[in-house]
């Protein structure tokens, strides 16, 4: 499933692809993508229009047009965008695409989702779901203090917390335990029972773990094989301590975990 890194890789791609282009047409080709427009409407109404920006928070992305509206992105479980050519036969599991000009060059810019479980959202404001994320680790100066009296306030898991996008944007089952390995914080651990230290010991393990899967998504070596440090490898050895992964379900999800240096609260 998309996280807030390769969410902002795909941001960033867009951002290359349509900033400031002009949309010449758009083709739905599974209505199911679209919200709650019609795909006649959602068309006719990008028909025409220029992308003046292409932003993200959390897992949201949101291009903004040049008549005010905004077209709110979300890549569900197996969404990405690739570009083509203009004319070109769609790709397999294409759902939406864009033809666009930008600088008189034309292309295509197509959205592919196998589960089609992505949508996208055409609104004059800001819709709900994007008003209600927290602070994004990436795109927003962390407040520490505002954070810890946010996680004292929880008596869940700190794993589950993470995944709340109210408390923070973006993070991901993924996301959360490469930061809380990094941070030596058992993921069993109350929420409320984290001290300042390791609040602030948690913002740097997320920043790491952040930064280093979107330097991976540059590179192109984050698909093939696993290059996460702890995430699928219940039974393998800690890359810090040695001892055997072990592995437990919180909220329903499954989360990999150092039984041995991260200690719990």
């Amino acid at each position: 499933m998309p996280e807030l890194p390769e969410v902002e890789h795909t941001g960033r791609n867009l951002t290359r692809w349509m900033r400031g282009a002009r949309i010449a047409g758009v083709s739905v080709l599974d209505p199911r993508i679209i919200r709650p427009t019609s795909p006649r409407a959602f068309t006719r109404a990008l028909a025409g229009r220029r992308v003046e920006r292409v932003e993200r928070r959390g897992k949201w992305l949101r291009l903004g047009l040049d008549d005010g509206r905004k077209v709110f992105v979300h890549l569900g479980m197996t969404g990405w965008f690739v570009p083509s050519s203009v004319g070109a036969p769609p790709v397999r599991f294409e759902r939406v695409h864009f033809d666009v000009d930008r600088r008189g060059r034309r292309s295509r810019i197509a959205y592919v989702d196998p589960r089609r479980w992505g949508r996208m959202v055409l609104a004059r404001d800001d819709t709900p779901t994007w008003s209600s994320l927290g602070p994004d680790p990436l795109a927003d100066r962390l407040d520490l203090d505002a954070l810890a009296t946010k996680l004292a306030r929880r008596k869940r898991s700190i794993k589950e917390v993470l995944l709340d996008q109210r408390v923070l944007a973006g993070v991901g089952n993924i996301q959360a335990i490469e930061a809380l390995w990094r941070a030596r914080i058992d993921p069993r651990s109350r929420a409320s029972a984290l001290s300042s230290n390791d609040v602030r010991a948690l913002v740097r393990g997320l920043t790491w773990t952040l930064l280093r899967t979107l330097a991976d998504l540059a590179k192109g070596d984050a698909g093939a094989d696993n290059p996460f440090r702890i995430y699928g490898r219940r039974g393998e050895p800690c890359p810090r301590c040695g001892k055997a992964l072990a592995r437990v379900e919180l909220g329903g999800r499954t989360t990999t975990f150092c039984p041995a240096c991260q200690v719990r609260r």
